[in-house]
Order: structure tokens, then sequence, then C-alpha cells
């Protein structure tokens, strides 16, 4: 396949989803820095009966959105939309990117495959855990593995764990989950705003931001709150993550508010785009995850110099700044408490030399998968 009318690469982006995640910041941050003489996205929504994040900017900035069913609501239908896709645009792409939080799904680089896409890539934002849950989801993830062998001839990865996990014996490169460094600068007068619209005052202030899941465990989260509520009546915890539809885990969540009388120490502030503003307003963000890739809000509050609390189960590649800490979910919610009280300090300062040193500016990550894409792409087509 041939650039007939496009000078630069077309790639295929797969993975974003209506739920604001690390997946959706990690590809709108690099969506708004490419080159786009050298390389364009566009990308295939695999929930079709919903938006994805950040619609309207990528439709306004001239790039497509295909749609696709859910294949869990019509398998069916989900597999054939993708292969009228295929068809449709044969010769048109030179690149499709999926990007997964698990091995359950590869079937968009097993097209790629079939219909001679030059770079075939995978992109690990998670550790897997999750699929070694249940006999089935073993073999699934084990046959999965075997099909990536064959059609993915580009391995990407958020970090090593996450790579030595999805890839095992495979070369990789390590994708960093880059942001805009500048946009969360320490900032006193944001600070000031930002906590006197949400009414904190001089309230010691916890913040959560994430999907309601499993993963993120949220009611281990409201323990470590309500011991640090008992401690510092005046304690607030914000959530931010989408509340728009009623899950299991969201109403686990408000069950356990409402027994353990946590209605004014609990904000649920719902999907927000502000987020670095928010960071800017708390004191300590709080992340006690079963599981995790390489978080972008990790690196987002390290950015921030908002102190940082993370389960040992969390990937220590994280680890950008002294304030951030680590502790074993086996630890006890006392020694949690105990830990977010320590965490608040009153200075705050610049961390953008520290993070652009640890390879997190998104200028210079953006340009490094354009290379990458970019020299796979004449490697395999001028063999």
């Amino acid at each position: 396949m041939t650039n007939r009318e496009h000078k630069g690469l077309r790639v295929l982006q797969v993975g974003m989803t209506r739920n604001l995640g690390g997946i959706e910041t990690y590809l709108i941050e690099q969506f708004r820095h490419l080159d786009t003489s050298r390389i364009t996205y566009d990308f295939v929504n695999i929930t079709g009966e919903y938006a994805i994040c950040y619609e309207d900017e990528i439709l306004g900035a001239g790039s497509k959105i295909f749609k696709v069913v859910s294949r869990h609501k019509n398998p069916l239908l989900h597999y054939w939309q993708w292969l009228t896709i295929a068809f449709k645009n044969r010769g048109v792409y030179d690149a499709v990117v999926l990007n997964t939080n698990s091995l359950e799904y590869v079937f968009p680089l097993v097209l790629g495959k079939l219909f001679h896409i030059p770079v075939r890539v995978i992109h690990s934002h998670n550790s897997g855990f999750e699929n070694k849950q249940g006999l089935a989801r073993r073999l699934l993830v084990g046959m999965n593995k075997k099909l990536l062998s064959w059609s993915a001839n580009l391995r990407f990865a958020c970090s090593r764990f996450a790579g030595q996990w999805m890839f095992v014996n495979k070369p990789y490169h390590v994708i960093y989950n880059a942001i805009d460094i500048h946009k969360y600068d320490a900032d006193d007068s944001v600070r000031k705003a930002m906590r006197q619209s949400l009414g904190l005052d001089r309230t010691l202030t916890l913040l959560h931001v994430g999907r309601f899941s499993y993963q993120k465990n949220h009611t281990f989260l409201l323990d470590i709150v309500r011991e640090v509520h008992r401690i510092h009546p005046d304690s607030v915890l914000l959530l931010v993550g989408d509340t728009t539809e009623e899950s299991v885990y969201l109403s686990e969540v408000r069950r356990k508010i409402d027994e353990y009388g946590l209605h004014d120490a609990v904000r649920l502030l719902g999907r927000r785009d502000d987020v670095n503003r928010i960071m800017q307003a708390a004191d300590v963000l709080v992340m006690p995850s079963f599981f995790e890739g390489l978080t972008v809000v990790g690196i987002e509050a390290q950015a921030s110099d908002l102190p940082l609390l993370l389960s040992d189960t969390v990937t220590h590649e994280l680890s950008l700044l002294p304030s951030t800490r680590f502790i074993s979910l086996d630890a006890g919610i006392d020694t949690w408490a105990q830990a977010v009280i320590e965490a608040k300090r009153n200075h705050r300062q610049s961390r953008y030399d520290e993070l652009k040193a640890a390879g997190y500016d998104i200028e210079h990550e953006t340009k490094r998968v354009e290379n990458l894409l970019i020299d796979t792409y004449h490697k395999f087509v001028n063999k």
C-alpha cells in the first residue's frame, strides 16, 4: 500500500471510548501535538452507540471517526461493520493502532494484517491482572497472545511492567504517558480560586480521579476517608469520574457513603475537563488501585507537585518525585489515613524540569511516536 493522496502517514487509532480515562487522555494529548504534515489520526469508536471523548474536537480538526456497534451488544453486526470499514478503506491507511487495557480483543490488528496495512501496533496501557480471573478468560488471553505474535509488528507499552506482561519476551518500546507539563504547574492563584469555588476554605482535601470500577478500589478509599474524617472532621474527598450511567461499582460507592454517613465529606464531581485546576485545589491524591499500568493521573499529579499516595501494586516506574509514596493494601486503614494526613504540605512548585527529564514532555514524546511509526512503515513497505 502506498500513500497516493496524502504525503504523511494515515493512522487509524482504536481504543478511544466515551469514558474519560488514561487512554483517552493519552490519545487526545498526542492528537493535539501531531505534526500533521507527517502523520494524521482517524479513530474507530468500537462502542458506536455513544460518542467518544473529545468527538467534537476530533471532527472539528478534520479527522474521521468510524462507528462500530459494541461487540457485547451485537457481535455479528460489530464484526460486519469492521469488515465494511476495511473494504471501503482499502489502501487508505498506513497504520492501525490498538490501545488496550487487556488482551480480550485484538480483532483490529488481525483485520489489519489480512488487509495488508503495513504498520500494526498494539499499545499496552495496563498490567493485565484482570485477565487472570477465570479459565475462559485465561484461554482467550492465551489465544490472543498468539494472534498478536502473528498480526502485530510494532509494540508499545506505557511502562516496563505493562510491556513485560503483554509481550513477555517480544521487543517493545515504552511510550511515556506524556502530558502538557506547563498546564499542571503549581499556581497559588489557581489554587485559591478553585478552593473558593468548591467551598473548601482550609479543609484537608483528598482527591481521586478515575472511573468507577473494581480496579480503582473505591470502597477501600472510602474506608480511608472515614478514618481521616474521624481525625479531621472538616476533611473532604473529591471524586472525579463519570456518574452519568449508574453501574454496580458506582452504586456500591453511593451505598457506602450512606452507610458511613459521609454525605458532607464526599463530593462526586462527575466527569470534569478541568482536572488540572482541581489538582491545584487538592492536598493529596489517593489511588489505592488493585492494579494499574502507568496511570496518566499519577503523572498529572506530580506535574502539579501534588503529593501522591499509591498502592504498592502500581509500578514504581511512576515515582518521579520524593512526595510520591507507595503503601501496601494490607498495611491497614490507620497507616493509609496517617499517610494522607502527613502528605499535606503548604508549598508547591513547578516540576517541569523533573518531568521533562523523565520523558513526560508531550512535544518530545509525540515526535518519538511519529518517528517510530514512520520508520516502521518504511521498514515493511521497502522490503
